[in-house]
């Protein structure tokens, strides 16, 4: 269903007037991807410089983190990474209850990825999913509420437009279809949407303005020693300033 006229404008107001600390929160299952896909996809959104918030703690007890919580609510967007053993992490579910109220509340978006995994089975708690939840009605029998909560933040999650990793599965012969090629689509998106909310990029995106000055300094160092006024640098980055900022583009010899 479609979000009223009233919450739409709650949320934007919100989203604007917001101070994110992170980019990106990664939500996920430790024990599948932590040392795989969710590792690589955290360095290459780094390598990026996009601010990216991933728990590296291992997980124990029933309640979910307060730190964790909060870094939910500071980030601007959740990449939600499901697979197999998602639904049987409690901890898991927690957090995509909290994504959902924080879109619904102070624009956050979140964006989902089916890895290795069918989208159906999350969004109808099938599979690997019916298993988790059988074990999770037994478990909080006397807290069912709690465990309605979760069956529906997986159904609403599941109908967001997002990444199914199995779709590259058939052009692998092409060449297309590694992991890695998945992960550079999902940098790409996330740095396309930053773009889009902020009015300046650069100023948008946290902690570049600190590196953006770093930047600026080093090439001033050049030209003093150069001599060369045209910002030009063969092989880096560097050619020159746009409004008192540096531009930052590919350069050739």
């Amino acid at each position: 269903m479609a979000p009223s006229s009233s919450s739409s404008s709650t949320s934007s107001t919100s989203s604007s007037t917001h101070q994110w600390k992170y980019d990106v929160f990664l939500s996920f299952r430790g024990e599948d991807t932590r040392k795989s896909f969710t590792d690589h996809l955290h360095t290459a959104l780094c390598q990026k410089g996009i601010n990216t918030f991933m728990d590296d703690q291992l997980r124990r007890g029933e309640q979910i983190s307060p730190a964790l919580l909060n870094a939910i609510e500071e980030s601007r967007f959740s990449i939600i990474i499901f697979s197999d053993n998602y639904a049987s992490s409690s901890w898991c579910l927690d957090e995509l209850v909290k994504i959902l109220d924080c879109i619904k509340v102070m624009g956050h978006r979140a964006l989902p990825v089916f890895y290795n995994l069918n989208p159906s089975h999350v969004k109808k708690q099938t599979g690997s999913f019916a298993e988790a939840f059988a074990k999770h009605e037994q478990e909080y029998r006397e807290k069912m509420e709690k465990v309605v909560k979760w069956r529906e933040a997986l159904t609403e999650v599941a109908t967001i437009s997002g990444w199914d990793s199995r779709d590259r599965v058939l052009s692998v012969a092409l060449n297309y279809g590694h992991e890695s090629k998945l992960i550079e689509e999902i940098v790409r998106d996330i740095w396309n949407k930053l773009v889009g909310t902020s009015p300046s990029y650069m100023k948008g995106l946290v902690g570049m303005e600190s590196r953006l000055e770093a930047m600026d300094s080093l090439l001033s160092m050049f030209q003093n020693r150069t001599g060369d006024r045209t910002g030009k640098v063969t092989g880096s980055r560097f050619t020159g300033r746009t409004g008192g900022r540096t531009a930052i583009e590919p350069v050739t010899s």
